[in-house]
């Protein structure tokens, strides 16, 4: 007998249950499809400084390309 086949005393048994099973409306209002938008998780912006292998590098360089970017900033409004 493989997996898949049922015995006939266990088909015998579920057969006494009768369940009933509720239509539930698949399609979503359009209220609730506005709601879940305007309440869906927001992307986390400090995702890009966190904690990996190559964090140390990330420590020590962005100070150094934020100060390099306050010092030729004036350059670009001359």
């Amino acid at each position: 007998m493989s997996k898949n086949e049922i015995t006939d005393e266990l088909q015998t048994r579920l057969d006494e249950f009768h369940v009933k099973v509720p239509d539930i409306s698949i399609k979503k209002s359009k209220l609730n499809r506005l709601a879940n938008w305007i309440y869906a998780p927001a992307a986390d912006p400090l995702e890009a400084l966190s904690i990996n292998r190559n964090s140390i590098t990330r420590i020590v360089f962005y100070p150094l390309l934020f100060v390099l970017a306050l010092l030729f900033a004036p350059f670009f409004f001359i």
